[in-house]
């Protein structure tokens, strides 16, 4: 009775065993290809959808690409899980998707980001260098104004001494000159009076 009953279970075990035998990969070196996107496909034991289904593979899974049967359409694959099965050839990118690539574009944002905030403190800077630069050229322009108005008052007390002293030497000149003319007269009268001093003797 055990001879008649482990003929069968023998015979299940080994129908079994050949679709996981079939499984293993003749060639452990393949093509890096990529689940599409927008979906998620099924891993059969065979390059058909009449052979057993083995598992799903999520949409974006980098797989490594082993055989292509051009007939059925279907392609051999190792997944991510290290599963080997035959997966419809429609559904293999060879760019990369964007499960994939998520990681490389979040590091060029947050690059992104960490340059972008550089830039922004730098032009913080900027800033606050021309806010002291119009500071200093409004000082410097109200020490000009102040300069200007010192230079100007100077210049107007010169003036003003300039012609003070002009009026003075004028002044000076015209005494001088009346002073002259009055000598000159008295000089003038003196020898008349003399002479008629010595007629009337």
């Amino acid at each position: 009775m055990f001879k008649s009953f482990s003929l069968p279970l023998l015979v299940c075990l080994s129908a079994l065993l050949t679709p996981a035998l079939a499984q293993e990969p003749s060639d452990g070196s393949g093509k890096t290809v990529y689940i599409s996107d927008d979906l998620y496909t099924f891993m059969h034991a065979g390059p058909g959808r009449n052979y057993r289904i083995l598992g799903s593979v999520v949409a974006g899974t980098k797989v490594t690409l082993l055989q292509e049967d051009d007939q059925e359409g279907f392609v051999e694959i190792i997944d991510d899980k290290q599963r080997t099965g035959w997966v419809d050839g429609r559904f293999i990118s060879n760019e990369p998707s964007v499960r994939e690539s998520l990681p490389q574009v979040q590091q060029d944002l947050d690059e992104a980001k960490s340059a972008l905030q550089e830039a922004r403190r730098a032009n913080d800077l900027l800033n606050q260098q021309i806010l002291d630069l119009n500071s200093r050229n409004k000082q410097m322009q109200e020490s000009l104004q102040s300069v200007q108005q010192d230079y100007g008052k100077v210049k107007r007390e010169l003036d003003n001494k300039d012609n003070k002293v002009q009026i003075e030497w004028m002044t000076r000149g015209g005494i001088i000159a009346l002073v002259g003319l009055v000598l000159g007269v008295i000089l003038m009268l003196i020898p008349k009076k003399r002479r008629r001093n010595d007629g009337w003797m």
